[in-house]
C-alpha cells in the first residue's frame, strides 16, 4: 500500500531539519523519514537506508501527517517494573535501622554484598548491588563514619554543672563594677583550665586548592609536642597558659603554681576534667597545703563543658592546620604570636562564653 504523500511548508521544513540536529537519536531518524519522503523516497527506501522494517517508516509518516512534529516523540509509558517492590525496600529500610543478627551473620553493619546475599532470597527477579545502591540512597541512607560517644554518663552530671555554675555566677556578682581600687584579699577567681597538645606535625584541615593539584604538606623530622596548661578567667576575659615537656602531675602543680602567682591574693575556682594528672595523690596532696586553690571537677566524659576546649580548637586551627614546623622552638613562637593576638573579648566568644562586665570595661 503507497503512503500518501505529505506536502511541507518551508517551516517545516526547517522544523524538521532541526529535529535532525537536535533531537535524540530515534527521533532525529523518524525525522529524515518525513524529509526523505518529501524529497521522492518510497518507504521501501527508506527502510533500506536505515535498516528498518518499510511497515515502521510508514507507521511515522503517518504519525507525523497526524499530529505534525509532536508526532515523532515517543508516548508515555510506565517502564519496567522495579527489581525492588514496595514490600522489599520497606524490608532493606528496616534492615538498615538496624545492626545484623549475630546468628545471620557476625558483623557490626550492613554492607552491599552483605544485604543482597539476604534480600535476594525474598525478591522474584534478581538485581545488581548498583540497584541496590541506587535503592539504598533513596531511602535516605548514606556511607559515613558513625561517631562515638560516651556510653556511660556521671550519674552527678547534673550535681556537677549546677556547682560549676552557681560558683561562676558568685563570683561574677562579688567581682561586677563598681570596684574598689585595690583588689580585697577575699576576691574569688573563676577559672576554667584545660590541657592539650601542640605537635610539630600539621593537623589535617581542608582548603582550597586548585582541581588535579592536590597541595602536599611536609612531615617534620620528629613529631615532638609541647604539653599546653590554659586557665581561662571568665571575668576579665583573660587567658594564662605556660608550655612543659609533658602533662602530667608535676607539670600541672607547676601551673597552678604559676596562677598563684598571677593571683597573690583572694581565692581561686580551678574547674578541671578529671584527667589523672587533675586528680592524682600528689596533685590532692599539694591542694591541701596551698588552700587558695580550690579544684571543681566537671563531670566525666563531657569535655564540651569546658570552654578551654574551643580555645584550643582554635589555636590549631590558627597555626597547625595545614602547616608543619621544624622544631619546638619555632612552634612556640607561633603560640604565643596567636594568644598576644586575641583580645579578652575575642577569646571569650571564641570560648562561647558571654561577659558583658568584660565588654563595658
Amino acid at each position: 500500500m503507497s503512503t500518501p504523500f505529505i506536502d511541507l511548508t518551508a517551516r517545516d521544513t526547517w522544523e524538521l531539519r532541526e529535529v535532525t540536529r537536535r533531537a535524540v537519536g530515534r527521533v532525529a531518524c523518524r525525522a529524515l523519514m518525513v524529509l526523505w519522503h518529501v524529497e521522492g523516497l518510497s518507504a521501501l527506501e527508506i527502510s533500506q537506508r536505515l535498516a528498518c522494517h518499510r511497515d515502521t517508516v510508514s507507521l511515522w509518516l503517518e504519525r507525523y501527517r497526524a499530529l505534525g512534529v509532536s508526532g515523532l516523540e515517543d508516548d508515555a509509558r510506565s517502564g519496567r517494573p522495579p527489581h525492588l517492590d514496595a514490600a522489599v525496600r520497606a524490608q532493606v529500610e528496616a534492615a538498615l535501622e538496624q545492626s545484623p543478627s549475630e546468628a545471620d551473620q557476625p558483623q557490626a553493619c550492613w554492607t552491599l554484598k552483605h544485604l543482597r546475599t539476604v534480600f535476594q532470597q525474598v525478591c522474584v527477579t534478581p538485581f545488581c548491588l548498583e540497584t541496590l545502591r541506587r535503592t539504598v540512597h533513596q531511602l535516605g541512607f548514606r556511607w559515613r563514619r558513625p561517631r562515638l560517644w560516651a556510653h556511660k554518663e556521671d550519674p552527678e552530671t547534673f550535681e556537677k554543672q549546677l556547682l560549676v555554675e552557681l560558683a561562676r555566677q558568685q563570683t561574677e556578682a562579688q567581682n561586677a563594677p563598681p570596684a574598689d581600687a585595690a583588689e580585697p584579699d577575699n576576691t574569688v577567681h573563676f577559672l576554667y583550665a584545660d590541657a592539650s597538645d601542640q605537635r610539630l606535625l600539621a593537623v589535617i584541615r581542608s582548603m582550597w586548592m586548585r582541581r588535579g593539584r592536590q597541595v602536599r604538606v611536609q612531615t617534620p623530622p620528629q613529631n615532638a609536642h609541647w604539653s599546653l596548661f590554659g586557665a581561662l578567667d571568665v571575668c576579665q576575659g583573660t587567658f594564662h597558659w605556660q608550655a612543659y615537656g609533658q602533662a602530667i602531675s608535676g607539670t600541672f602543680i607547676q601551673f597552678m603554681e604559676y596562677l598563684l602567682v598571677v593571683y597573690p591574693r583572694g581565692e581561686i575556682l580551678l574547674v578541671v576534667d578529671n584527667a589523672s594528672y587533675h586528680t592524682s595523690k600528689i596533685v590532692v596532696a599539694w591542694l591541701k597545703i596551698h588552700p587558695r586553690i580550690l579544684p571543681i571537677y566537671l563531670p566525666t566524659r563531657r569535655p564540651d563543658l569546658n570552654p578551654v576546649e574551643r580555645i584550643w580548637g582554635g589555636l590549631k586551627d590558627a597555626i597547625s592546620a595545614n602547616r608543619s614546623f621544624g622544631d619546638l622552638f619555632t612552634l612556640g613562637t607561633y603560640i604565643r604570636k596567636h594568644f598576644e593576638r586575641l583580645s579578652p573579648s575575642q577569646l571569650l566568644a571564641q570560648a562561647g562564653v558571654r561577659n558583658d562586665f568584660c565588654e563595658a570595661t
